[in-house]
């Protein structure tokens, strides 16, 4: 049997990889191919990059046959995807969408009103499968599976509960904003912008500022003229996100899912979306206990007075399988292919 995987995006691209090595592992019957188009400024090692082949999605389907399995995740505005779950409808295969985000916009699988489709959903959180069933998605669609990428990560990450002056925040950039306006949302939050604020932060508490550049951003300059005498920035963007959280005292995102990766490794954690009414992802930050802060002037007392976080079970209360999500892949895939 031939199992496709469509490798795009930034966190839905590491999933995947976690779960094409993982189905190579435990099921050499299979043959597993990978197909990118293109755009993977997470996936660096060269060996990886080797196995895959890049196809023109635009113009070109990917040559499915029946009993073939394709597995993609589903990035916004989903064209690609659509176009591959429609193709494997017509010719027999079976699709699976692994969906990485914790607390998932389940209106990603809308398009003109219309609910588009895979054979399978495989979700991480129970979050992201509530919002599934609230847009009419059938449950017995919907896989819990767990998450690959948390799992992985929390494999080499050690809990830290250091009781000493913060020295360091962490700027984990999100450039979403145009991606939200072109899908009808608009946050109003501007990633610049935010670095900006943390520098006034910093200069107030007496700390440094560290960058980690979205992919999206590795070869973007807007950060560099963001200097200080007061606060040093720098950026971090070749290294691991657990190299990049262990060098900070403070973490602050918009909506980073590495939010909960520091918050598991002992770090504070602040989600920091200035004047939104209505805070993308609040619901998982609320249900972990990670302080939403949503004006400038509350930012400096957020950064001062959080105190190192500790996990404790919240977490796991909201992910499905936690530590076991390879085991329950290769299960769900075991069911739909032996």
């Amino acid at each position: 049997m031939k199992i496709y995987f469509y490798i795009t995006g930034n966190l839905a691209a590491e999933t995947l990889m976690l779960a094409s090595d993982t189905l190579r592992k435990e099921r050499a019957d299979l043959d597993v191919y990978l197909m990118t188009d293109g755009l993977l400024p997470t996936v660096s090692d060269e060996h990886i990059l080797s196995t895959l082949l890049t196809h023109d999605f635009d113009n070109q389907k990917m040559g499915l046959s029946r009993g073939d399995l394709v597995i993609t995740g589903m990035m916004w505005p989903g064209n690609t995807e659509r176009k591959i779950f429609n193709e494997a409808q017509q010719v027999g295969a079976l699709s699976i969408v692994i969906l990485p985000d914790i607390a998932g916009d389940a209106q990603k699988f809308f398009y003109n009103d219309r609910l588009y489709l895979p054979n399978y959903i495989c979700v991480s959180d129970k979050i992201t499968y509530n919002n599934l069933q609230e847009i009419g998605v059938p449950t017995n669609i919907i896989i819990s599976i767990g998450s690959l990428y948390l799992d992985n990560l929390f494999k080499s990450c050690t809990l830290v509960n250091e009781n000493k002056k913060s020295l360091c925040i962490g700027y984990l950039s999100v450039p979403n904003r145009n991606d939200f306006i072109n899908w009808g949302h608009d946050y109003g939050f501007n990633e610049v912008e935010i670095a900006e604020d943390l520098i006034e932060v910093g200069v107030q508490l007496g700390m440094n500022l560290l960058i980690r550049k979205h992919p999206k951003e590795l070869h973007s300059k807007k950060y560099d003229f963001l200097q200080s005498e007061q606060c040093v920035v720098s950026s971090h963007d070749m290294a691991s996100i657990i190299d990049f959280i262990e060098k900070c005292d403070v973490v602050v995102s918009t909506y980073s899912t590495s939010l909960i990766v520091a918050k598991r490794m002992g770090r504070k954690a602040i989600c920091y979306q200035p004047y939104c009414k209505h805070p993308f992802r609040a619901d998982i930050y609320e249900n972990i206990g990670i302080p939403i802060v949503k004006y400038p002037e509350l930012l400096c007392d957020a950064i001062s007075e959080s105190g190192p976080i500790l996990l404790d079970n919240k977490i796991n209360d909201l992910l499905y399988n936690s530590n076991n999500s390879n085991d329950m892949f290769v299960d769900f895939i075991n069911g739909v292919t032996l």
